[in-house]
């Protein structure tokens, strides 16, 4: 039985399917459901086991890594082309629909054929190498903010696409007056509709310049300012409280001499250190207060508060930066690269900061019930692997609800061998108490070699999903993704 009713899939000319038949190159992120898929297509009324909850009306976008054209040598998971996978939810039904982000880069690859490096540009004046900040992967975020939906990666400004159809449509109005890049994980108010973000080397690469940004619910930046780090440093995600922004800087270097040995200009150098940069909100980046921090790594940051001057962040921690090689050249260990819920709580006054493991679990992706950002939650969501296997690339199989209140977990088991993806929380209505609501994910089921969306009762995690919605192909491994209900949620205070 096929998983929808109609299956359209895009059209390419005979040399364009010749080449997306090519052998992929023998990579580790190139296999399984690493690998790209080489398709478009639109799939109407999905077949659903289970029933769709009464009320959940809206659009999941999910975003990844899916060249079209794989380069032979030097390939990362993280610098793929972006594809977007978009679920529409209405009365019961589900659609589906997917679609490469079509950069500038993506359309000159496409006309030649072939993959292309990124674009790099030197200033005459300088001699130093810039990025077109216009001619991205768009891989990495996707988000709904200002009547946009924005595909977002850290090197670039933000990509629009059409919210039902995801038609690419540029980097139009909404990235104007953008300092540098902007980040993947902007972070939105829900008291004020304000966006704020961050690029981090916004001048040139290899830069300790940053950025920090600004944009109102209407999508005009208001803000950007550039400021200097103490360190060139990859920064994926930052913090942001009602009164405070957070700048953590772990030691992910940049040195372009490590290409040659490393295939990397990122490296782990510990001795590099780690510091916090605290902005308090509205004040000039001239202000930003640098407090010396652990040593470790962070990917995600799962939300931040404070009272007064007590500031608390949940991350996601590392010992080691998974998926780059250390600075001595040695790559890190199985058991290293495995991250930790971590409570962090930062004194001001002091300066001192305290670390509290949260979960005993290797888990990333975490999530919240976003009506609660920015300020005390005690509901989290997460990606987790009870069970961990040498080779499966970091694959999580496990749905995970923690109670930070009592520390209870409910926990949903995809299957060992079968992957999750990062679960987005909705409020089962605008008025629901913190975390009543659905979790929706996808899961990639390695024995159909084929991928499935699941909705799960928030508040019963551990009862499996209360309806499943199966595509007859894969969603290859991703990152990062969010909802847009049909119907305006009502921000919260």
């Amino acid at each position: 039985m096929q998983a929808c009713s109609r299956y359209t899939f895009g059209t390419y000319s005979d040399d364009e399917l010749a080449l997306m038949a090519s052998p992929l190159p023998k990579h580790p992120q190139l296999r399984g459901n690493y690998a790209p898929i080489n398709f478009e297509a639109v799939c109407q009324d999905l077949v659903i086991e289970g029933k769709v909850p009464e009320g959940l009306s809206g659009s999941l976008y999910r975003i990844g890594p899916n060249p079209k054209f794989v380069p032979d040598q030097g390939y990362h998971w993280f610098f793929g082309t972006g594809m977007v996978h978009a679920f529409h939810l209405h009365e019961g039904k589900i659609d589906y629909v997917n679609r490469w982000v079509r950069t500038p880069k993506f359309e000159a690859e496409l006309a030649v054929g072939t993959s292309l490096p990124m674009s790099i540009e030197i200033d005459p004046e300088t001699g130093q190498l810039q990025s077109d900040r216009r001619n991205g992967l768009a891989n990495t975020h996707i988000i709904w903010h200002a009547d946009q939906l924005l595909a977002l990666e850290e090197g670039s400004h933000p990509f629009t696409l059409s919210p039902k159809t995801l038609d690419s449509e540029g980097y139009g109005h909404y990235a104007n007056g953008l300092s540098g890049p902007m980040t993947a994980h902007p972070k939105i108010d829900p008291s004020t509709g304000e966006l704020h973000g961050f690029g981090y080397m916004s001048d040139a690469l290899g830069s300790a310049c940053m950025s920090y940004h600004v944009v109102d619910q209407q999508g005009v930046v208001t803000r950007s300012d550039t400021f200097t780090a103490p360190f060139a440093a990859m920064v994926h995600d930052f913090a942001v409280t009602r009164d405070y922004i957070l700048f953590p800087l772990f030691p992910l270097t940049f040195d372009f001499q490590r290409m040659e040995k490393l295939g990397s200009p990122f490296a782990f150098e510990p001795g590099a250190g780690a510091v916090i940069g605290v902005l308090k909100r509205g004040a000039p980046v001239s202000e930003i207060r640098w407090i010396e921090a652990p040593v470790c790594f962070v990917f995600h940051y799962l939300n931040a508060w404070n009272e007064g001057e007590q500031i608390t962040f949940d991350a996601i921690d590392f010992s080691v930066a998974p998926n780059f090689p250390n600075a001595d050249g040695n790559l890190p260990g199985f058991a290293e690269a495995q991250g930790r819920l971590t409570r962090w709580r930062l004194d001001l006054e002091t300066g001192v900061i305290e670390r509290t493991p949260l979960l005993d679990l290797a888990c990333e992706f975490p999530r919240i019930d976003d009506r609660y950002a920015m300020k005390l939650h005690t509901q989290a969501f997460l990606a987790t692997a009870s069970q961990r296997q040498r080779g499966d690339g970091g694959l999580f199989h496990e749905l995970t609800h923690l109670n930070l209140e009592s520390g209870a977990t409910q926990v949903w088991n995809a299957g060992l061998g079968n992957g999750v993806s990062e679960p987005v929380f909705v409020p089962r209505h605008a008025s629901a108490d913190e975390g009543d609501g659905w979790l929706l994910a996808t899961v990639y089921e390695a024995p159909r070699q084929a991928s499935s969306l699941v909705i799960l009762d928030a508040t019963a995690v551990s009862k499996g999903p209360v309806a499943t919605a199966r595509l007859d192909h894969r969603i290859p491994f991703g990152f990062h993704g969010s909802w847009r209900a049909n119907q305006q949620v009502v921000l919260r205070p």
